[in-house]
């Protein structure tokens, strides 16, 4: 019974925790590129541009969207993972078994979703309804609105297929350039299945070495992505050992710490998650502004792309913040609210969906409140000093405008596509066994 509870909370603070995550995301990706101050750092120059206090941990946290995909990732690595784990001891037929449903659904799980919106965001563009212009590697070259059908089918195709890593030389994202991350979340939930297995009969303590060191491994190696998942798999089987761990103590097995034992380890514990917030905060900056200095030192061998850089330290944090949270309840207590828990349970739509509905109506509503209030474009108001009340008020108005329908278009991503996804997963597994037999 206590075990169940406390593997109830902890999934739900998780819940919250990757809700909160994706909500950044959105506002990152509703904000970047536009409203830049929040996107420099504290000490960038002229100082009379900067010196914000948003720019300085923990507030910048609010603009801090790729470092919570590393996020996502460590918290990936944790719930593929918690479920299987407890079957090994007490059923290792039920393990095998959940192990290998979890293998074959994973794909369906992750890409149904994604097929439905690259679907939809390309029905958007071919109507002309995205107001946005792609950066590099993105949009549908030589596809344009109400044209040929076959440019907009072979973009379509490519994107779906570069998502699955599928398009060989080519890179193409169309509309969806946050597809990215699910052929990641893909190949290490994979890579996590595996581990369980190679795993599975090894002592458990030889298991949580050997599962820290390939976390350790990958990330000295420049595979962040996939070290964060594996720490992520290493804090589910903690947990699992620490549940049996309180399973003897309440038989009188073992002697509980002592006070000086507990506040010790609750000041590391605190000085461990502000370490990890702090590193989510470092701006997507390769030259390292002066709060974040020491990093520009440190430069490890297989470190040479600056993105991978600044992804390395992201994932350091995330990997800090999931395991402290682990122990610091009172920390937890936010993401447990209805509000945290609404968020994690439309959190997958919500990354899926929230970049179209930017490109629809951001740019629209910024225009038309400018043109309205001051009389020319979004872009010119922003030069004039004097319109930053103008500034405000778009943004105000863009963001009130379009955050209500992207909640509950995911809402209903969340109900039909993405929770459907797991019954069709099941039940296409149902059937490929049914004929196996």
């Amino acid at each position: 019974m206590t075990s169940a509870a406390s593997a109830k909370a902890r999934q739900n603070w998780l819940d919250g925790l990757r809700g909160m995550a994706a909500a950044i995301v959105a506002w990152f990706h509703f904000t970047v590129g536009e409203m830049r101050a929040p996107y420099r750092s504290f000490w960038a120059v002229p100082a009379a541009e900067n010196r914000r206090f948003f720019q300085l941990p923990p507030f910048r946290l609010l603009f801090a969207g790729q470092s919570m995909v590393l996020l996502f990732f460590v918290i990936s690595g944790y719930a593929v993972s918690t479920s299987i784990i407890r079957l090994r001891d007490d059923a290792p037929a039920q393990f095998y078994r959940k192990l290998t449903s979890s293998v074959f659904r994973r794909g369906f799980r992750l890409y149904i979703p994604v097929l439905i919106l690259c679907l939809i965001s390309h029905l958007a563009y071919y109507m002309g309804l995205i107001d946005w212009t792609p950066g590099d590697q993105e949009g549908c070259p030589g596809a344009q609105p109400w044209s040929a059908l076959q440019p907009h089918l072979s973009c379509l195709t490519m994107t779906f297929l570069t998502t699955l890593q599928l398009s060989g030389p080519f890179y193409v994202t169309g509309y969806n350039f946050h597809l990215w991350t699910i052929s990641y979340e893909y190949q290490c939930s994979l890579a996590v299945y595996l581990v369980l297995l190679g795993l599975a009969s090894v002592r458990p303590m030889v298991r949580l070495v050997a599962i820290t060191c390939l976390s350790v491994a990958f990330m000295w190696f420049g595979s962040p992505i996939l070290s964060a998942f594996l720490a992520g798999l290493g804090f589910a089987e903690l947990d699992i050992l620490r549940e049996a761990s309180r399973d003897s103590l309440m038989a009188g097995q073992k002697r509980k710490p002592t006070t000086l034992v507990r506040n010790c380890a609750n000041i590391l514990t605190g000085l461990l998650f502000v370490s990890g917030i702090y590193l989510l905060c470092l701006p997507q900056d390769s030259n390292f502004p002066p709060d974040f200095s020491f990093q520009s030192s440190l430069k490890l061998p297989f470190y040479v792309d600056p993105e991978i850089r600044i992804r390395g330290w992201h994932a350091v944090g995330a990997i800090l913040v999931v395991g402290t949270l682990r122990h610091l309840r009172f920390l937890r207590i936010p993401l447990e609210t209805r509000l945290a828990q609404f968020l994690g349970m439309i959190s997958f739509s919500l990354y899926l969906f929230h970049p179209l509905f930017i490109m629809v109506m951001r740019n629209r509503i910024l225009q038309a409140v400018c043109h309205y209030l001051w009389g020319t474009d979004f872009w010119q108001t922003q030069q004039d000093e004097s319109a930053w009340h103008v500034i405000i008020l778009a943004w105000t108005a863009a963001a009130s405008v379009l955050f209500p329908p992207l909640i509950l278009a995911s809402m209903y991503m969340a109900k039909i596509v993405d929770r459907k996804s797991v019954a069709w997963s099941y039940q296409v597994e149902n059937l490929v066994s049914r004929a196996s037999r």
